[in-house]
């Protein structure tokens, strides 16, 4: 038999790799990479740790607890994300500013003109003022 073959049955029933395994191996690639230059014994079994659970991760058969593990890890990416994006989006938004609302939090989209406005939050109907401190 081939070694192809041979792993196809070995890995049978595994869970394989995932979100988290990606993660964990760019951790330890960026630890071996900032240890090149500090040669610290303990960050480099920090490293081996590393791998050593990525791997064991891959080679499970808990489905569910590896699952479980990789959602939690999902979730805290795509939330990450989201914040960049909308970060990115505020920024590249020349027209508008946005303002968080005092009573319930909710960020309005203003448009940006020079002065004192009052403003009511379609949310909760509250009504504050806003300034704008320049135009783009």
């Amino acid at each position: 038999m081939n070694f192809r073959y041979r792993l196809m049955q070995f890995m049978s029933g595994r869970y394989g790799s995932d979100a988290l395994f990606y993660v964990l191996f760019v951790i330890s690639a960026a630890l071996a990479f900032i240890n090149i230059f500090v040669r610290s014994a303990v960050l480099q079994m920090v490293v081996y740790a590393i791998i050593i659970i990525a791997v064991l991760r891959v080679m499970s058969r808990n489905y569910t607890a590896r699952q479980k593990e990789n959602h939690i890890v999902l979730s805290v990416i795509n939330k990450v994300r989201s914040i960049v994006g909308l970060r990115r989006q505020r920024r590249a938004d020349y027209t508008h500013i946005y303002k968080k609302c005092p009573n319930c939090k909710a960020v309005l989209r203003l448009k940006q003109k020079k002065g004192k406005h009052t403003t009511v939050c379609p949310r909760c109907n509250n009504s504050f003022t806003v300034r704008v401190y320049r135009e783009k």
